[in-house]
């Protein structure tokens, strides 16, 4: 069958995020059609929805099954709780649309392996949203597959990103937790992104993990028994060995994003990689204090991933971060997470 020229977009859901439908707003060849969700969620998701649904200059359409039978969409952006990942990303797969996902793919494995079947059943394409179209990490990847540091034998990512989450740990300042804020930790939340360019970079897979969570720096992560940093070493494929050091460590630490670095060792070589780099750097007179002092210059990252996902919805190739693969990230960190508890190490599962 030949392509459409153009493939129909609903967005199914802005709770998570808005940036990911967003990303298909003007492309040439994506049509973003409306937006949609389950009518019995929450006052504030609905909120969201309709302010991305502005945002697109489309409708917000409460009623799933509603919305897909009107739009007749080949293209499912899925962005609610985590929690409700599995059930419409399934939801989607099982009515026949190519589905594009927030992170983190799923609350657990099980869930991963809920969406695997469907997507391959459905015989559809399935991308979850990710950080390796970043100029430094595809030139890293394109370094290590030419040779350029011979063979590899170990990756290490730094993963702090300079974001506040309330009230400091031993505080006894008083906070108002939005609903919006969902008590998940954040090797869960953001594992995805590190995790994730370990396996571009390289193309191997995980085994075994061993991980050390804290909650270091914020009172609700404390509260509620969720990290706000962690720890994970991992072995690899081919005996390669990776670790990654992640946390949300608070706004004053760092001029931009965040402290966002990748090592790869390798038998003649290595390379130090500044994800968030080419940027620029602004020291003026009258900036907010959540101005970023450091600003990256390359902003077509989403844009770069729609292109690419274009081209295997195109000719039926791979997503950049393919169903199978996103199951296997939500593994490590689901074995991470029980190494933190048993302090043994765990092995990664396989699919069955």
């Amino acid at each position: 069958m030949s392509s459409p020229e153009r493939y129909r977009v609903l967005a199914l859901s802005a709770a998570k995020h808005d940036y990911v439908a967003l990303a298909f707003k003007d492309h040439p060849r994506f049509q973003v059609m409306g937006v949609s969700d389950e009518s019995s969620a929450a006052d504030w998701v609905h909120e969201q929805n309709e302010q991305l649904a502005a945002n697109l200059g489309v409708a917000y359409e409460p009623g799933v099954d509603a919305a897909i039978a009107r739009h007749r969409p080949d293209v499912a952006v899925v962005s609610p709780e985590a929690a409700r990942h599995a059930q419409l990303s399934v939801r989607a797969a099982n009515a026949g649309l190519h589905v594009v996902q927030d992170k983190p793919m799923a609350p657990t494995v099980a869930d991963c392996d809920a969406i695997v079947d469907a997507v391959e059943r459905a015989g559809v394409r399935f991308l979850l949203w990710n950080r390796n179209t970043q100029p430094a990490i595809v030139e890293a990847q394109r370094a290590v597959h030419a040779g350029e540091i011979g063979e590899p034998r170990a990756i290490h990512v730094d993963f702090f990103f300079s974001k506040d989450a309330g009230v400091l740990l031993g505080s006894d300042e008083p906070e108002e937790i939005p609903e919006s804020w969902l008590s998940e930790g954040e090797l869960t939340v953001e594992g995805i992104y590190p995790l994730a360019h370990m396996r571009h970079i390289l193309g191997l897979d995980a085994l075994r993990a061993f991980g050390r969570t804290s909650a270091h720096f914020f009172r609700r992560h404390a509260e509620r028994g969720v990290e706000d940093i962690a720890t994970v070493t991992l072995e690899m494929e081919g005996g390669v060995i990776g670790s990654l050091c992640i946390g949300r460590i608070g706004a004053p630490s760092h001029p931009n994003i965040g402290e966002l670095r990748v090592h790869v060792i390798g038998s003649t070589g290595a390379l130090v990689v500044a994800e968030p780099r080419p940027e620029i750097a602004v020291y003026t007179r009258g900036l907010a204090p959540e101005d970023a002092r450091n600003r990256r210059t390359d902003e077509e990252t989403d844009r770069r991933q729609v292109d690419l996902l274009l081209a295997a919805l195109d000719t039926g190739g791979d997503t950049l971060l393919t169903a199978r693969q996103g199951r296997h990230i939500v593994a490590i960190v689901e074995a991470a997470l029980a190494s933190a508890r048993s302090g043994q190490p765990c092995k990664v599962s396989r699919p069955s």
